[in-house]
């Protein structure tokens, strides 16, 4: 399944990995939606959009706006 244009998604964050592009720091999250088991994605997130911190094994909230993720909490 790909990344929703528009929505949210809540999912369990099973790693991540922090990395800067021209000095504008993001970070890579692997995650696993709540409600699909089996589904497993990998999403790149500007530091901007986290409105939480982010440790792997919790969850958290995606919000999505033309396939991009644009909120973390």
């Amino acid at each position: 399944m790909s990344l929703p244009m528009i929505g949210t998604w809540i999912v369990t964050v099973n790693a991540l990995r922090p990395f800067t592009i021209h000095g504008d720091e993001y970070l890579e999250l692997h995650i696993t939606r709540v409600d699909e088991d089996r589904s497993s994605h990998l999403v790149r997130v500007p530091k901007h959009a986290l409105k939480t911190t982010v440790v792997a094994g919790a969850q958290a909230t995606l919000t999505f706006l033309m396939g991009q993720v644009t909120e973390v909490r």
